[in-house]
């Protein structure tokens, strides 16, 4: 029995506000456990790919998780050797894309407005240092995400004001970009993230503020395709209505990005790019996991 990617996966299908990078870390976590623990092994790596994806269809970080945990069955490599090889690979990725943060800055500093929390965005923003001047978070609702952000942020003692989601329209031009964060990335330039950042991308259009979407390779989905990723629902109370039933993520096709800034810098968001990106993230797994035998 899968005892603790069990509980791991009612663990990931229930949280509201942490995203991709946590959920990854905590489900490949507790297949270190399971597997040392002689719960899980290659025999049963189907069994666990359909337990694992079940926590939450959408993120990208995710089915790369059961990428590198297949890829070491191929190899013959242990899965706690896996997922401790793709533990690292998510510290070392996200360390890089925000060594490139500078790369969002010309001349002078720069205010910027985002939702939701990501890591990656969080960590560019204070990587910015003085370079940045002041930071807009969208509540984000219904799970408020962005509150817990703002509060982050704060505490780091960026400036920073938290808004509600309908005031963006009303800073929206004091802004020089919009930097968000990816739970998933498909080849075709698709971008998954928290709801909200479709509204978002267009409101910055309309105004003329690029969209920069900050996301290591490993959220980047190569089997899907804009259109095709399951989106996750929720629901929650709103009286006198009742149930209300959402979406927890939007879809944001590749006419609302403007690039993305991952691991080597900023870049476009096109396919040649997203695909290197991705290569690079398989070939690095599979060099930990094989010692190199795999050139």
């Amino acid at each position: 029995m899968l005892e603790s990617v069990n509980e791991a996966v009612a663990l990931v299908s229930r949280e509201q506000v942490r995203g991709a990078s946590w959920s990854a870390e905590t489900l490949a976590k507790a297949v270190i456990d399971d597997a040392r623990s002689g719960r899980a092994s290659c025999r049963q790596i189907y069994e666990l790919e359909g337990v694992l994806m079940s926590a939450n269809p959408t993120m990208g970080s995710i089915a790369s998780l059961v990428w590198t945990l297949k890829e070491a069955c191929m190899w013959g490599v242990p899965l706690d050797v896996a997922a401790e090889a793709f533990i690292e690979y998510m510290r070392v990725s996200r360390s890089e894309v925000a060594s490139h943060a500078r790369d969002l800055v010309k001349d002078s500093p720069i205010t910027a407005m985002t939702l939701s929390y990501s890591t990656n965005v969080i960590n560019v923003l204070l990587s910015l240092g003085p370079m940045l001047k002041k930071v807009y978070v969208l509540e984000s609702l219904p799970g408020g995400e962005g509150r817990q952000a703002a509060a982050e942020l704060r505490s780091r003692r960026v400036n920073v004001e938290l808004l509600p989601d309908t005031a963006a329209s009303s800073v929206i031009g004091l802004v020089d970009a919009v930097l968000i964060g990816a739970d998933n990335v498909t080849l075709d330039g698709c971008v998954y993230n928290k709801l909200g950042s479709k509204n978002l991308a267009i409101l910055a259009g309309y105004f003329g503020k690029p969209v920069v979407v900050a996301f290591e390779p490993y959220k980047i989905s190569p089997e899907a395709r804009c259109g095709g990723v399951r989106l996750l629902e929720r629901s929650y109370q709103a009286e006198p209505w009742g149930e209300v039933t959402y979406k927890v993520f939007d879809e944001l096709t590749s006419d609302l990005v403007d690039a993305v800034l991952s691991v080597r810098g900023l870049g476009d968001n096109t396919q040649p790019n997203l695909m290197a990106l991705r290569k690079e993230f398989e070939e690095w797994i599979t060099r930990r996991l094989t010692g190199g035998r795999s050139a």
